[in-house]
């Protein structure tokens, strides 16, 4: 992917302000494409090697500790059935080091029908810790607590900053600033969907083509979470590879045919799972050579210049 001198990149990190977007604004399930069943039939040979472990806790957390992701909280002790896992393009967080753990109700799966696009069962949940210097600052959770079809009532999107001596962190809706005294923000609840509209299963960086790397996938359907899957890489050398996964990973949720920047670019900056090369990508037929949408400069036509 050759990007000549007339391109321009603007990446977001996590920390950036975002304007909130209303839960009552987000499309029907069904313009979304969004599958609200449990779950799918991995096939006949398919074993939950999930071991059994608590219920899950309810939904209405105020604190991380109410969550379930915590066997013992002051150990930072996961649940034996919170699973670490980690995508292969990480989106850039200002430099903050990530966690992430993914858990679901026994005797659900995932439905990967469709490789790109993720669908958690209804009680799944995903985490990720974000720290720096080796001082916690918040953790994230996205729930799935509901099958009803509509993205407001189906699930809970929100941020538990640690309090100063790490013994639990507190669900804050309205974000927050400079946590613990560094320059980190915690964004708001309502700004969550900024991002994660884009996304039908509202997983972001857990997906066929993130965790086809590794072993990951394998993992995943060794412990009974998902069904098989081919494990497909983006395509190209590794510096093509390298700069498709940065935009994938830091500018695909937006700008995709779902997210909140589709109206202004129709660009399409994130790799689908199984595109054989970097010329048959959407991301490069939706920007190299094309003309100029919204972006005005003299000189500059296109949004990004073949060379």
């Amino acid at each position: 992917l050759l990007v000549g001198p007339a391109a321009v990149v603007v990446a977001c990190s996590e920390d950036d302000a975002a304007p909130a977007v209303s839960v009552d604004a987000v499309p029907d399930a069904s313009v979304l494409g969004l599958d609200v069943t449990s779950g799918v039939d991995a096939g006949a040979d398919f074993v939950d090697a999930r071991p059994a472990c608590a219920p899950l806790a309810a939904t209405g957390h105020t604190k991380l500790s109410e969550t379930g992701l915590y066997e013992d909280i002051g150990a930072k002790q996961v649940a034996c059935d919170v699973i670490p896992f980690e995508p292969e393009f990480k989106l850039w967080s200002d430099a903050a080091e990530k966690k992430r753990w993914v858990r679901l109700p026994p005797g659900t799966t995932i439905d990967t029908t469709d490789p790109d696009h993720w669908v958690l069962p209804v009680g799944a949940q995903l985490f990720k810790e974000f720290s720096l210097n080796g001082k916690r600052l918040e953790t994230r959770l996205v729930e799935r607590v509901g099958g009803t079809g509509q993205p407001s009532k189906d699930y809970f999107l929100g941020a538990f900053v640690w309090n100063d001596d790490e013994s639990d962190a507190d669900f804050v809706p309205a974000g927050a600033e400079n946590v613990r005294g560094t320059p980190h923000d915690v964004p708001a609840a309502g700004q969550c969907l900024t991002c994660h509209l884009g996304e039908p299963g509202r997983a972001l960086g857990f997906s066929a083509l993130q965790l086809s790397h590794d072993g990951v996938l394998e993992d995943l359907h060794a412990r009974g979470l998902l069904a098989a899957l081919e494990p497909k890489r983006v395509p190209g050398s590794d510096r093509e590879r390298s700069a498709l996964g940065y935009l994938h990973a830091n500018c695909g949720h937006c700008h995709n045919v779902n997210g909140s920047a589709w109206p202004d670019t129709q660009m399409v900056l994130r790799v689908g799972y199984g595109e054989a090369s970097v010329t048959d990508t959407l991301l490069f037929e939706s920007t190299v050579g094309v003309a100029l949408q919204s972006f005005s400069q003299p000189g500059v036509t296109k949004r990004i210049a073949p060379g």
